[in-house]
């Protein structure tokens, strides 16, 4: 699909579902044509933002494939990349320590969570300009140590550190890259865990509160817009009070 000139394009990934659904339906409300990404179908999403009256295509994106990423930006001008694609929802059906994780099932949650992220980055960058911004959805976890996922709380610490790594080398492109870290956020993922384990880490918070996916979307839109023009490598936690109560 081409995109009218004066028309601002948002990349997201992982943007079939869950978190990645809000976002896109949230700079679709800022007036960005959005590119749902997902090796899942986006299509449902792309729906949901045309009942919005925004603009959106799906384009299959799996962000272990560098092929797929690659064509992923084929004919794009991209303002703004929101790099969102995570394994997380299999891992809540699995939790355990440690030392019950095999190696393989540590490299497949890197290669997704981390290697993605690089992936997705490094093929968007030919076609980012000044003024694009950048922003990884990361998680609290990383801060936070939670138990039973140590494979994607490692990948999620992995995430903070590119996020400023790569704020620093895009700078002198004025390109942007902010992270964002969401707190337990109901998505269908998260929804799969019982409910008083869900009440458990919300009653952890300061303001107990169950925190949405659109109170997720709208920090990125913040962060994916001029309305933060003097922030790059920051990291704004979104997670109602809980890492630092």
């Amino acid at each position: 699909m081409a995109n009218d000139s004066t028309e601002r394009t948002a990349v997201v990934t992982g943007a079939a579902s869950g978190i990645g659904r809000a976002i896109a339906r949230r700079l679709s409300d800022d007036g960005f044509h959005v590119v749902v990404a997902d090796v899942a179908d986006g299509n449902e999403t792309v729906d949901l933002v045309h009942d919005d009256g925004g603009s959106a295509e799906y384009r299959r994106a799996d962000v272990t494939d560098q092929e797929s990423v690659d064509d992923l930006f084929v004919d794009l001008d991209v303002d703004a990349l929101v790099n969102n694609a995570a394994l997380y929802g299999p891992l809540v059906e699995n939790k355990r320590r440690f030392d019950e994780i095999d190696g393989e099932e540590f490299q497949r949650v890197l290669d997704v969570n981390v290697t993605g992220v690089f992936r997705v980055t490094k093929a968007a960058v030919p076609h980012l300009h000044p003024g694009s911004t950048v922003v990884n959805i990361g998680s609290n976890s990383a801060e936070l140590g939670v138990p039973g996922f140590l494979h994607y709380v490692a990948s999620k610490g992995a995430v903070l550190s590119m996020t400023r790594s790569l704020a620093t080398e895009l700078g002198s492109a004025d390109v942007r890259v902010n992270a964002v870290l969401p707190g337990l956020t109901m998505s269908e993922a998260t929804l799969q865990n019982d409910d008083d384990y869900i009440e458990d880490l919300v009653s952890q918070q300061s303001i107990e509160r169950r925190l949405e996916p659109e109170d997720v979307a709208n920090s990125v839109a913040f962060l994916a817009t001029a309305e933060s023009a003097p922030m790059t490598g920051q990291v704004l936690s979104v997670d109602p009070g809980q890492t630092y109560y």
